[in-house]
């Protein structure tokens, strides 16, 4: 009978197995990984509106083609910030972020915004390995949706991360690039350099991000769509970490935060609803919050129904 058991688990065993070896296999042989990040809590608005958006989406298209010893396998532009996950020689990262930071500039400019980018500047962290590629990866394509409640990661479009494991992206008709006439190459790229390979395509004037993004490369990095959707949806201790790492301001939704606490008063308290906790239990929540979740004082207030005057002497404001 063991022998039987034995015998009905292993193809599964094999192929968990055989997924992370091929993962393995394909982070050992590319590298070095990256996560590009600028400070947003730094920086004044880059991007104020959808047009401003879309050059940001076109000179990443354009500065990917620039670099093609580089390979992007994700990333997202906000307001004020932009990630970016990518392999290669640091100093060719560091190159093509400076030519991203330049043309952005220079575009604001011509728009008749002065901005100060003086604090734009790139922070490359190294990805050591599979495990943190991954989570790296997830962190990135969730960044878009926290922006607005109106968002999922499939739905916001400023970046690739709707782009995983969503092969509708291969039914979205597009015009190839160099198909264009000059007048709208010049739009786009807004400037007479607009060399461009043949690979480029664009819908409405924007460059689409799976034709200069490796996605199915970065979808190989997990075991399979199951794999992926679980850790962009639960893995709440990796956000933590990476948002500490990368000072991150927000990095879980109200409704992600209440599953977070949830889960802590089930194992600490054997409660499940976080108002029933009693005052004590409440503040040792709350502390939990701010220090291990970087919860706003707002969020533990909504979620803990914790007095305000309460929750600013526990974590007062900077100023």
């Amino acid at each position: 009978m063991e022998k039987e058991d034995m015998g009905a688990s292993a193809p599964v065993s094999r192929t968990f197995y055989d997924k992370e070896n091929q993962g393995e296999y394909l982070f050992n042989k590319s590298g070095p990984f990256w996560h590009l990040c600028t400070p947003g809590h730094l920086t004044e608005l880059l991007f104020t509106n959808d047009e401003e958006l879309g050059f940001g989406m076109n000179l990443m298209g354009i500065c990917a083609d620039r670099f093609p010893m580089l390979k992007i396998y994700t990333f997202e532009l906000m307001n004020n910030h932009l990630h970016c996950i990518l392999s290669g020689e640091r100093k060719c990262c560091e190159d093509m972020f400076d030519v991203f930071q330049t043309r952005l500039q220079r575009y604001l400019v011509t728009t008749g915004r002065e901005v100060d980018m003086s604090a734009f500047k790139a922070s490359l962290l190294h990805i050591p390995d599979l495990h943190a590629l991954r989570n790296e990866i997830v962190y990135v394509n969730r960044n878009g949706y926290l922006v607005k409640p109106s968002y999922t990661p499939y739905s916001y479009l400023w970046g690739a991360g709707y782009l995983y494991f969503n092969p509708i992206y291969e039914l979205i008709p597009s015009t190839a690039f160099n198909s264009l006439t000059l007048r709208d190459k010049r739009n786009i790229c807004r400037s007479r350099d607009v060399a461009m390979s043949e690979h480029i395509r664009v819908l409405n004037h924007i460059i689409l991000p799976s034709s200069f993004c490796c996605i199915k490369e970065g979808e190989h990095f997990f075991r399979d769509a199951h794999h992926y959707f679980n850790l962009l949806s639960k893995n709440f201790e990796a956000y933590s970490e990476i948002a500490k790492k990368l000072k991150d301001s927000v990095f879980l939704s109200d409704e992600e935060m209440y599953s977070a606490v949830q889960s802590m008063c089930l194992k600490g308290y054997n409660l499940s609803k976080p108002v029933l906790l009693p005052s004590a239990a409440k503040i040792d929540i709350a502390k939990k919050m701010h220090y291990e979740y970087n919860a706003s004082n707002k969020q533990i207030k909504r979620i803990l129904r914790i007095d305000t005057g309460i929750i600013e002497s526990l974590f007062p404001k900077v100023v």
